[in-house]
């Protein structure tokens, strides 16, 4: 403003000239105006000029740019995949699946031409920076093994010959190569292992995947905790199992019903199992899937029983001299209503210690459903 006023050019009457040229002057209606009052018709203004701006335009051509990139292209430059993928250039699902291919087109993924015995023609050396051109994305929520690292000798020890092998061919440290036998998916002669190991596991397939593991890891090492395991070998109580459930260690003598003990949890008695078992909703068998409250993988049990489940469960009670607790905090059927959580020999009470260590710790008796407890049909 200072420099317009030393060229002779008076602020205030440019301002007027221009908002005559508008129909809008906002130094007169301020003028016109208390002070703090603010024009509606200067906040219409505004918004009619950004609404104006094109502001959609940049993500109509982001879409035509990644309709460019097909899976040709990206064979041809698979290097420049994860460059793509941070640009925004293409999506983690435009990334094309190069393995099993019968075309053969899957080999550019990894290789500058027909690989051999002696030479694989690898367009990295670095075996793990190869598969994250794909993989960095589109496996970055998945259990992925840790690279890099040199096996201990107790490991290349317990390791099968072929896994040294892959781990030597991975310069000494562990890489993808040493769990992922990576021409299994290549030579057509092997397709037909791709129905029961579809990841091409080495040594696979394998019936879970903690097998694989214990090629190179002890599996004496991973032991977990069973809680469940409450009597020693010299048939002595183990107490200090009691306590992963319970805050004290019940009384056995005393102990009648689930009110005479007391948990770690007070609000859901689930969680108590839900540590260590994974939950859903509960299969029930194939009829199951016509109850009301079911799900795709069953109906869910782990609910307040309605007043006509809730009166056949307690004549079950009594009729087969069994012990079916209910969540004392809430009502709801929990784990332990149908499944017994404690070794045998631990309940005092033989009604209390039915299905203890038996079928899937079940509280049933004479082979009869454990359904059966609660429904008719």
């Amino acid at each position: 403003m200072r420099g317009a006023s030393r060229q002779g050019i008076n602020p205030t009457d440019e301002m007027k000239r221009h908002s005559r040229r508008s129909g809008f002057s906002p130094i007169s209606r301020a003028e016109a105006r208390p002070t703090g009052v603010v024009d509606v018709r200067w906040w219409v203004w505004c918004l009619l000029m950004l609404l104006s701006c094109p502001l959609h335009a940049a993500p109509a051509e982001n879409v035509k740019a990644k309709s460019a990139w097909n899976e040709n292209s990206l064979f041809e430059r698979v290097e420049e995949i994860p460059q793509l993928l941070r640009q925004g250039k293409i999506d983690a699902d435009q990334i094309p699946d190069p393995h099993w291919r019968e075309d053969g087109n899957g080999c550019r993924a990894c290789h500058r031409g027909t690989p051999g015995e002696k030479d694989a023609k690898l367009l990295n050396r670095d075996i793990n920076g190869l598969c994250n051109n794909c993989h960095d994305t589109v496996s970055v929520h998945n259990y992925i093994h840790a690279v890099g690292m040199v096996p201990s000798a107790e490991k290349r020890e317990r390791m099968p010959e072929n896994f040294r092998q892959a781990v030597k061919r991975g310069g000494g440290v562990v890489t993808c190569i040493a769990c992922h036998d990576l021409p299994m998916q290549c030579k057509k002669e092997r397709f037909g292992e791709k129905g029961l190991n579809p990841r091409f596991f080495r040594g696979g397939p394998y019936s879970a995947r903690t097998d694989l593991c214990f090629n190179c890891h002890n599996p004496t090492h991973y032991e977990r905790l069973n809680p469940h395991d409450q009597i020693s070998d010299e048939g002595e109580l183990n107490t200090q199992r009691c306590l992963v459930c319970h805050s004290v260690t019940p009384n056995r003598r005393d102990a009648k019903s689930i009110d005479d003990v007391s948990f770690n949890v007070t609000d859901d008695l689930t969680k108590l199992c839900t540590g260590c078992h994974p939950w859903r909703p509960h299969p029930g068998g194939g009829w199951a899937h016509y109850a009301k409250n079911s799900t795709i993988d069953g109906p869910n049990h782990l609910v307040k029983p309605p007043e006509e489940i809730l009166k056949r469960l307690k004549e079950s009670e009594v009729r087969r001299d069994v012990v079916m607790p209910l969540d004392r905090a809430t009502g709801r059927i929990f784990c332990a209503t149908c499944h017994n959580p404690h070794e045998r020999g631990v309940q005092r009470h033989a009604r209390a210690d039915k299905g203890a260590d038996g079928y899937k710790r079940l509280r049933r008796t004479g082979g009869e459903p454990i359904c059966n407890s609660c429904h008719n049909k």
